[in-house]
């Protein structure tokens, strides 16, 4: 277990404008951060950007004492670094099972892969049960719950997930969540990134507010649950900056 250190990250897609503008983030080991803002603060572009899916324009990502800038999405994950996007990315024509060993591709020992599924297995009953169905076939929640365990296979270190409870019915949610606690109680350090902010705090240690690319504001989750900007702002009420910025 260790340390992720994110140091005045700049950002962005192709030729486009920054999206993280000089973003500063540390994530304690064993602990779990929920990230909120509005919509195209650089939430997910800044997971993409630790999980090696996209290279900061500046900055450095350091895990564990090590730099990570430079390093393939794979090289990533071989170091613990686990990312479950938000569209799942299931193979929908392969079964639960194989989706599952495609998670542990990089380990190059198949009986140890098949252990891992095991215990996922006995983790998951439901995943057991639905192991031969194609993974298309699977409701939405199911769907999510394959992803992460998944990336389980790998018995990573750190995760980040990238709206688990995106498009999910409110039972479902809970169901998502309630893995998420088991995460959590297992040691894992957890990068959440949750537009139901609410829920997402309720499950955290760290609350952290993007604004407009930069780290607006960082409090343990349960002050940042009940803080009156935060509630006015990101749990339902009007919209406004956190904090004014020279966007120019």
């Amino acid at each position: 277990m260790g340390t992720l250190v994110i140091e005045n990250i700049v950002a962005g897609y192709g030729s486009g404008p920054n999206i993280l503008r000089g973003l500063s983030l540390t994530v304690e080991a064993g602990k779990t951060y929920c990230i909120i803002g509005p919509n195209g603060a650089g939430k997910s572009t800044l997971i993409k950007v630790i999980a090696g899916m996209l290279k900061p324009r500046e900055g450095r990502i350091i895990y564990k004492g090590e730099l990570l800038n430079g390093l393939r999405a794979d090289q990533v994950l071989q170091r613990g670094v686990c990312y479950v996007p938000s569209d799942r990315s299931l193979f929908p024509d392969m079964t639960v099972k194989e989706n599952l060993r495609m998670g542990g591709y990089i380990l190059r020992n198949s009986r140890l892969v098949e252990k891992r599924i095991e215990e996922i297995f006995a983790q998951f009953p439901i995943l057991k049960e639905k192991s031969s169905q194609m993974a298309k076939n699977l409701s939405g929640g199911q769907q999510q719950l394959a992803s992460i365990a998944r990336a389980m296979v790998l018995k990573p270190e750190l995760i980040m997930l990238d709206e688990p409870s995106l498009g999910l019915a409110p039972k479902v949610v809970q169901q998502i969540f309630g893995t998420i606690a088991t995460l959590r109680d297992q040691g894992l350090t957890i990068v959440l990134v949750e537009q139901n902010a609410r829920k997402g705090l309720e499950n955290a240690d760290q609350g952290v507010v993007l604004d407009l690319g930069t780290n607006s504001f960082e409090r343990p989750a349960v002050e940042v649950l009940h803080d009156p900007r935060i509630q006015e702002l990101y749990l339902g009420k009007r919209r406004q900056p956190l904090q004014t910025e020279n966007t120019q």
